[in-house]
C-alpha cells in the first residue's frame, strides 16, 4: 500500500492529468517527480506503524525459537514443563494436572471484547509452587477443543487424522506436500494448483471437450480468471517473499531440548506403560456413558459425575 500510495499514484494522476489536461501539465516528468516527493512524503508516515508489524512478526519467531514445547508422555503418564530462561526441567504426573477456561470482557473505543484462555497448572513440588500455563484462544469451544485433544491423546492414544470426507469422496487424498502441517515454499505451488483447479484448467477428463459438451455433461466453464487473479495477488505480495519467510520461521523451530527430556520421550515397553488409577478409570467411565448415553456435553458429564 505504501509503494502505491508513493511511486503508482502519482504515476495515474500526471498520466490522467496529461490525457485530459494537457494545458495543465506542459512538463509531466517535472510533474510525475514532484508528485513522487510528494506522495513519498505522506507515505513515510506509514513506515512506523509496518515497522512496528515487522518487528512484531519476527520477534514472535524468536520467541518460539527459544520456547521449549509442553510435552505429553502418555506411556509414562506424565507431562514435561522446560522453563525457557533457567531450562529447569518440571516433570509432573498427568492426574496431578489442573486445567481451566477463563474469560473476560472488556469495553474499548471499538465496543466490546472478550478473551478466552485455556490454563493449566503445573505443581512443583521441589520449588513449592505451581507453573502456570496460559494459552489464549479464540472461543471457549476453541479452549475446551484444545484441552479435550489433549485428554484424548493422554486417555485414548494418538488419533490418526482423516482425509476430509468430501474430499475422499471426489478422490482427493491428500498426499507428498499437501500433507506437510505447515506453510512454506511448497505452499505457493499448492496455491497455483488450487487456482487453477477453481478455474476447471486441469479438470480429468474434460480437457478435450468443446464448451458446448462441457456443459452437456455437467463440467464447469473453463476459466483463467482465478488463476490470474492468483499471479496478480502474487506480483503485489512480492512473489514468493510470504513463503520464504514462512519456511524460514518453519526451519528457525523450537530449541533443541535437554538430555534428559530427549531421554524421558524415548519409547517404552509396552509391559512398562503406567497405568491410569481406578479413580480416573471411574471418573473417565461416568463422563462417556453421559456423553455417549445421555447426549451431554462434556461440560455437562463432567457436572453430572462430580467433576469440577
Amino acid at each position: 500500500m505504501l509503494l502505491t500510495l508513493a511511486f503508482i499514484a502519482p504515476v495515474l494522476i500526471v498520466l490522467y492529468g496529461t490525457l485530459a489536461y494537457p494545458e495543465n501539465f506542459p512538463t509531466p516528468l517535472k510533474d510525475l517527480a514532484m508528485g513522487i516527493q510528494t506522495f513519498s512524503g505522506v507515505a513515510s508516515l506509514g513506515l512506523l506503524p509496518l515497522g512496528a508489524y515487522v518487528y512484531g512478526m519476527f520477534s514472535s519467531v524468536f520467541t518460539a525459537a527459544k520456547t521449549y514445547p509442553v510435552r505429553f508422555n502418555r506411556q509414562r503418564r506424565e507431562v514435561c514443563y522446560v522453563d525457557s530462561k533457567t531450562h529447569r526441567v518440571l516433570i509432573v504426573p498427568w492426574e496431578s494436572v489442573v486445567a481451566w477456561v477463563a474469560n473476560s470482557q472488556g469495553v474499548t473505543s471499538y465496543g466490546a471484547t472478550r478473551q478466552y484462555t485455556l490454563g493449566m497448572g503445573l505443581e512443583d513440588e521441589e520449588q513449592d509452587k505451581v507453573q502456570f500455563l496460559l494459552l489464549p484462544q479464540p472461543s471457549d469451544a476453541h479452549s475446551l477443543g484444545m484441552w479435550t485433544s489433549i485428554r484424548n491423546f493422554m486417555e485414548d492414544g494418538q488419533l490418526v487424522d482423516v482425509p476430509n470426507p468430501m474430499l475422499k469422496a471426489l478422490g482427493l487424498i491428500p498426499t507428498g506436500d499437501r500433507l506437510k502441517p505447515y506453510e512454506g515454499l511448497h505452499t505457493f505451488e499448492i496455491e497455483r494448483e488450487d487456482a487453477r483447479a477453481m478455474g476447471s484448467l486441469d479438470e480429468e477428463g474434460g480437457e478435450d471437450l468443446t464448451p458446448e459438451q462441457r456443459r452437456e455433461y455437467g463440467f464447469a466453464e473453463k476459466s483463467r480468471w482465478p488463476l490470474r487473479r492468483w499471479y496478480i495477488g502474487r506480483v503485489l505480495t512480492f512473489w514468493k517473499m510470504p513463503y520464504i519467510l514462512a519456511e524460514w520461521a518453519h526451519r528457525k523451530g523450537r530449541p533443541v531440548l535437554p538430555d534428559q527430556v530427549q531421554a524421558w520421550s524415548q519409547p517404552l515397553p509396552p509391559e512398562q506403560w503406567a497405568k491410569p488409577s481406578a479413580a480416573l478409570v471411574k471418573a473417565n467411565q461416568l463422563v462417556k456413558n453421559a456423553m455417549d448415553k445421555k447426549g451431554a456435553t462434556f461440560v455437562e458429564a463432567c457436572k453430572a459425575a462430580g467433576l469440577h
